[in-house]
C-alpha cells in the first residue's frame, strides 16, 4: 500500500490533513513503544499509518456520523487505490475509531483471513492515537514513558483549561488499549513546555 497515494485519496475528501498527519505520527510511536506488548509486525504498523491517514474522511459528507460514512467511502470509492483485503481493513478502522467496538464475530466488514484479533489490536492503538489530538483544539507536545505494563502520556499545553483537561483525559478511548494490551495508561496534562517532544 502507497501511503502517500492514500494521503492524495484522503486529501480529495478533507479541506486539510494536518490532524491526520498528527494522528498519523502519535500511532507510529505508540506502535513502536508498545511492539513487546502487542507483537505486531511491520505491515501491522504500515496499515495503522494509513488507518490514521483515512479514519476521518467521512467528515467531508457527515461530522456526526462520520466513522460510518467513511467506512462506506473506503469500501465503494474504486479510486483508493488499496487491494480489498487492505480496504476492508481500513474500512474496519475507519468505522470503529471512535464509540463502541463489536465483537469479532459481528462487526460486518473484516472476514475470518483478515485476522480480526489483530485488527483489535491496530485500532486499539488508533483509538489512543487519535484522543491524543484534536481538530479543535490546541495540539499537544507528547512525551511517553512506558513501564512494565503502565503507559504515562503527558501532555503539555500552552493554555489549559478546563475544557481540555476533559477531552485528553476521557478514559473510554482508551478501554480498547487496556483490554487488548494488557496496559494500563495514564494521562497527565499540564501546562508548560514539554523538556523532552516525542510527537
Amino acid at each position: 500500500m502507497d501511503l502517500r497515494a492514500v494521503a492524495h485519496w484522503a486529501a480529495k475528501h478533507l479541506d486539510s490533513l494536518t490532524h491526520e498527519h498528527r494522528v498519523y505520527r502519535i500511532a507510529a510511536t505508540l506502535f513502536d513503544l508498545t511492539r513487546d506488548l502487542h507483537g505486531l509486525d511491520a505491515s501491522a504498523r504500515h496499515l495503522l499509518r494509513a488507518a490514521a491517514i483515512v479514519h476521518d474522511v467521512g467528515r467531508s459528507i457527515d461530522k456526526a456520523d462520520h466513522p460510518a460514512i467513511g467506512a462506506r467511502l473506503i469500501l465503494r470509492d474504486r479510486s483508493l487505490p488499496v487491494g480489498e483485503g487492505e480496504r476492508r481493513k481500513l474500512a474496519f478502522l475507519t468505522r470503529y475509531h471512535r464509540d463502541g467496538v463489536p465483537s469479532l464475530e459481528e462487526d460486518g466488514i473484516l472476514r475470518d483471513w483478515d485476522d480480526p484479533e489483530s485488527m483489535r489490536l491496530i485500532l486499539a492503538l488508533l483509538r489512543v492515537a487519535d484522543a491524543l489530538d484534536s481538530r479543535s483544539k490546541e495540539s499537544p507536545r507528547l512525551v511517553f514513558g512506558l513501564k512494565k505494563k503502565r503507559l504515562k502520556i503527558t501532555c503539555y499545553f500552552e493554555e489549559l483549561t478546563a475544557k481540555t483537561k476533559r477531552i485528553y483525559q476521557r478514559r473510554k478511548k482508551f478501554r480498547l488499549f487496556e483490554e487488548e494490551l494488557g496496559c494500563a495508561i495514564e494521562v497527565d496534562v499540564r501546562k508548560g513546555e514539554a523538556l523532552k517532544l516525542v510527537a
